[in-house]
């Protein structure tokens, strides 16, 4: 199913390619060669139809790239599950309480000369 995807993905994408590059627009000097189009994509030549095939492969770009998103996380999830260890929270009777520390620091007494 993956491969499949994968290839319709890389189709889509040559295909949106070649049609935006065949797209003639009004300012575009290669019109002269597609003058022939009109006759059979109508007066409005192959613009408004192409605009429609690019819409239209655009949307099925964007729609199989959500379903090859999908399909590929849910395939490669990891083959252990998360396992939650439980915590000890410590009572305050097992929690060792520090020593106060006195305000001001003593000097070690004075040690006597011989």
């Amino acid at each position: 199913m993956e491969t499949l995807l994968l290839v319709f993905q890389v189709i889509l994408a040559i295909l949106i390619v070649l049609i935006v590059l065949i797209n003639v627009t009004k300012g575009s000097e290669y019109g002269a060669v597609f003058r022939g189009a009109e006759a059979i994509f109508g007066g409005a030549g192959p613009t408004n139809f192409l605009n429609k095939v690019t819409m239209a492969l655009v949307v099925l770009f964007f729609l199989n790239s959500l379903i090859l998103t999908k399909y590929v996380s849910l395939k490669h999830r990891p083959a252990l599950p998360e396992v939650k260890v439980e915590q000890k929270v410590p009572t305050p009777s097992q929690v060792p309480i520090p020593q106060p520390q006195p305000l001001i620091p003593q000097q070690p007494p004075a040690q006597e000369k011989k």
